[in-house]
């Protein structure tokens, strides 16, 4: 007894004989994560997009609690009718002020505007220092205090920071804890975002705009266009249900995938609440890549299935030969698909390890509706006239026969076979070429998640052009000696490391603890140009770093630890890189002294540095190991280095093409974009394997490979070719998406789900042309037969019709 039988005969009786049973049973389970799907609720988390354990987030954990992190929310506010001395408009800010500070989850001690006490200016008078806020505790909105505030604005060093260069706009710049302080609770940011529309709301009107930009607003951004991906869903579900009415002929069939597709996204659903997680907006893609290998699946069976009900056979056998013909090489295809997703979790970025385990979820939720559901649907579906739908089969095989036996004559024979294998040499050519050209990372303007011309992104181009600082912030953390404050030798080293970056082109302006302790020195020695300098005495150096407390975010309680703040002039991969480099080749030419040691990174440009980094080290290793699991599963399917070769070498094909195309896109090799070419990997095993397995098995029954190919196409490349158009055009909505990363997304899978189908069907023939005669010579070692005839199985009185 074949591995195949074995495996049957545990598997059969529960699907078949005790059908009834074990359909109540799928059916209080689906109920069941049915109810727990409904619980699913969105959890976007600003830490879960960070690679923790990199060296620059270690830095960036240790210094979290002095320094605060990278999930800031800036809100600018801007005066259309003048600058921002006008009694109205500074109303606006102070209230302004006051709400950002009292949204939830705010650090309110690292608020900052022209309203909050911790923005101090300093000047010299003829008797002595003085200095107050910005605004005084006496204000009033009155024509003199402007003037006022005009003088001491200009004497605190915020332009650029907290007000516009042309001075007509100003921002209160706020940072958002990971948890609430009050409740304990993780900060919910769509809350958060929600609030700061309805701040733009209040305080945008004819005389002024509201612009802000931060990690909350883009959560919320993702989650307001999030209920477009449930319109996109049920468009693919109704374009695809439509889909496969057209194909089967007939609608109740067309339904079952569907049904089946449906029921395994709400198994994946479920079990993705039942073991704690939410579903993050990054995750949008998996529901999606269920439904296709679902689809995928579904579709190969009632097609196998109407093709058994046309050759005479009943409902219940039908269902039952076509189990034993489709559900092993199906089974071993989805758990392939399962350990190709599991690689991913490789990857040391949590919204990538959900992601990861979201799929896995997903797909062994296929392998129960599609192997176990589907055939017990299938032996109770009703055929009413057998000879009326035995004709209507025929005729509907018919109306493909000519292109089918256009194919297997020409892709099975030398000429054509080379022609395409030529042509696949010239795409792999093309694909290595470009392959120099693609980015990790961002690539362009604004956030990648979103459209160009999003809100966010309007916003985020006003900050950057009309002030110094915007989101986009790198910080270095040079870490030292105890009261370092007051060692001209490391202050005078912190303030050359900050000089030497902000002479970098891709370096908008730096900030440190020096530059304020310069004006703070200056003052000191009644103005003079000349002592706008470091210090070197030790009490002067002390007298000027003292009015600098640590609430500024640029030093730590004991002076052991500097904050150096980089604002870039983007975020773009290849500035990111610049910058990074710049730093590390400065402490690689140990300029200065060694007391001193300046480590990468923190912000959010430091964030986007590690995770480019985790991204470039990791990309070549996800993909190889994918197949490596794919190979080794081929291997068990087929056990002849022909079945692994003809279907491995067309899906690495599609694969390395998928990098070219990209390059050439300008879609950057991201967070977003790295699982979708290690997920896609799956519909193209799936098709590979379905090929290749009736493929080799009509070889082995002794038919020309012709005449071999002619009936794979006829049984089971139809159903493909019939998917891969069924799910690009599904997934091509994506390109109408608000969001941006999905956009890019569905572009992709729309080149592999096609790629990958036309791979199946001419170039794998092709390649079977020189390779498969191996299978003459394993008649009897085919793990994909089935485990018997279908007209010799025992007969069963539950399953007649």
């Amino acid at each position: 007894m074949s591995v195949t039988q074995r495996i049957l005969r545990i598997v059969e009786p529960a699907i078949f004989q005790w059908r009834w049973v074990t359909l109540a049973v799928l059916l209080a389970i689906t109920a069941v994560l049915g109810w727990q799907a409904s619980k699913l609720e969105p959890n976007a988390g600003w830490l879960k997009m960070v690679p923790q354990e990199h060296q620059y987030m270690e830095t960036f954990l240790e210094h979290y609690d002095e320094f605060g992190g990278a999930n800031r929310v800036l809100v600018a506010l801007r005066n259309k009718e003048g600058d921002i001395y006008q009694p109205e408009f500074m109303e606006k800010l102070r209230k302004l002020t006051d709400e950002v500070f009292f949204i939830p989850g705010v650090q309110r001690e690292r608020v900052s505007s022209l309203f909050t006490p911790n923005i101090l200016y300093v000047e010299v008078q003829p008797t002595g220092l003085s200095g107050s806020t910005v605004v005084p505790a006496d204000y009033e909105p009155t024509p003199e205090m402007m003037e006022q505030l005009r003088s001491n604005v200009s004497k605190a060093n915020v332009v650029g920071r907290l007000v516009s260069d042309d001075q007509r706009s100003a921002m209160v710049v706020s940072e958002l804890l990971d948890f609430d302080p009050v409740t304990g609770e993780s900060v919910d940011y769509t809350e958060v975002g929600e609030r700061l529309e309805a701040i733009r709301a209040q305080f945008e009107d004819e005389n002024t705009t509201v612009h802000i930009i931060g990690f909350a607003k883009i959560v919320d951004d993702m989650t307001d266009a999030s209920t477009e991906v449930v319109a996109f869903f049920a468009i693919t579900l109704v374009m695809t249900g439509l889909l496969l009415w057209f194909y089967v002929g007939s609608f109740l069939l067309g339904m079952l995938p569907l049904v089946c597709s449906v029921a395994a996204v709400v198994w994946e659903m479920g079990l993705l609440h039942t073991v704690g997680f939410g579903l993050d907006p990054f995750a949008i893609l998996v529901p999606f890549l269920v439904l296709a290998v679902s689809v995928s699946h579904g579709v190969q069976y009632v097609n196998g299935w109407a093709a058994e009900v046309a050759s005479g056979l009943s409902s219940y056998r039908a269902s039952l030969a076509t189990f034993r013909r489709l559900a092993i090489p199906g089974t071993i295809a989805l758990i392939t698909d399962t350990a190709g997703f599991l690689t991913i979790y490789l990857i040391n970025i949590d919204v990538i390890r959900e992601m990861s385990l979201n799929a896995a979820f997903g797909i062994a939720a296929i392998i129960v509706t599609n192997k176990a559901l589907m055939p017990i649907l299938l032996t109770v579906t009703p055929i009413r006239d057998p000879q009326a739908f035995q004709r209507k089969q025929e005729q509907r095989n018919a109306y493909g026969d000519a292109v089918w036996r256009f194919i297997a004559k020409h892709f099975t024979r030398t000429p054509a076979a080379l022609a395409t294998l030529f042509v696949g040499l010239l795409v792999l050519g093309w694909s290595l070429w470009m392959y120099p050209a693609l980015q990790i990372g961002t690539v362009g303007e604004g956030v990648p998640e979103l459209r160009p011309d999003s809100r966010f992104n309007q916003d985020a181009r006003f900050i950057g052009n009309n002030f110094g600082l915007g989101l986009d912030q790198l910080n270095i953390i040079a870490e030292t000696e105890a009261d370092a404050c007051i060692d001209y030798e490391l202050m005078s080293e912190v303030d050359r490391f900050a000089w030497h970056m902000k002479n970098l082109p891709e370096v908008r302006e730096t900030m440190t603890l020096m530059d304020l302790s310069k004006l703070a020195y200056a003052g000191l020695s009644e103005g003079r140009l000349n002592a706008h300098v470091v210090p070197r005495n030790r009490y002067a150096l002390a007298q000027a770093t003292a009015l600098v407390p640590t609430t500024s975010g640029m030093l730590n309680t004991d002076c052991s630890a500097l904050n150096i703040f980089l604002f870039t002039r983007d975020h773009d991969a290849t500035s990111i890189k610049t910058v990074v480099n710049a730093v590390k080749e400065y402490k690689a030419e140990e300029q200065g002294t060694d007391r001193i040691d300046f480590q990468l990174a923190s912000g959010n440009v430091g964030v986007m540095a590690a995770t480019n980094e985790v991204v470039e080290s990791k990309e070549i290793e996800i993909v190889l190991w994918v197949y490596v699991v794919v190979l080794a599963f081929l291997w068990l399917s087929f056990r002849t280095i022909s079945g692994v070769l003809c279907v491995a070498i067309p899906l690495s094909l599609v694969s390395i093409s998928a990098y070219g195309v990209m390059a050439w896109l300008g879609i950057g090799m991201k967070v977003a974009t790295l699982p979708v070419i290690a997920l896609a990997v799956g519909i193209g095993v799936d098709y590979g394997i379905y090929i290749y397995s009736q493929f080799a098995d009509g070889i082995r029954r002794g038919l020309s490979m012709e005449e071999a190919y002619y009936q794979t196409l006829r049984k089971t490349g139809k159903a493909v070719v019939f998917t891969g158009i069924a799910l690009g055009l599904g997934v091509s909505t994506w390109l109408f998406s608000k969001l941006q990363f999905q956009a890019d997304m569905g572009i992709m899978l729309v080149y592999m789900f096609t790629a990958n189908m036309f791979g199946a069907i001419l170039v794998l023939p092709a390649l079977a042309r020189f390779l498969a005669h191996e299978e003459r010579k394993h008649a009897g070692q085919d793990l994909m037969a089935g485990a018997g005839d279908a007209e010799n199985a025992p007969d069963s009185s539950q399953g007649r019709n």
